[in-house]
């Protein structure tokens, strides 16, 4: 066993996820959608501690922290960047895009 190779772990039993390997891209797609539509709202819901000028300049950096969560996601899981169904890279590609989207509407954070 290498250290910290997530690929060398002991695989789980089938008895935990009976229908790991089994689902179809319908789910995984949705469940992928889930998780971006849960990471949006969560940084939201941070955004909204900042003060009110700041909001959407802190929901921009938080959604592009999301971004890296996903992408650490991805590596860990070791999803495809291509693959025919949605993956955590798909999920970190859309919080970047709103991020970087978000940040060029909004211009230079303002001072004072």
């Amino acid at each position: 066993m290498t250290t910290l190779n997530p690929r060398d772990w002991p695989r789980l039993p089938d008895w935990l996820d009976p229908h790991e390997g089994h689902r179809s891209p319908g789910e995984l797609n949705r469940e992928a959608l889930e998780r971006c539509c849960m990471a949006v709202a969560f940084c939201l819901c941070l955004a909204a501690l900042a003060p009110v000028q700041l909001i959407p300049f802190a929901f921009a950096g938080l959604l592009f922290l999301a971004g890296i969560a996903s992408v650490s996601l991805a590596v860990l899981q070791g999803d495809q960047p291509l693959a025919s169904h949605l993956t955590a890279w798909d999920e970190a590609a859309l919080l970047f895009t709103a991020s970087l989207g978000l940040r060029l509407w909004l211009g230079p954070i303002p001072v004072s």
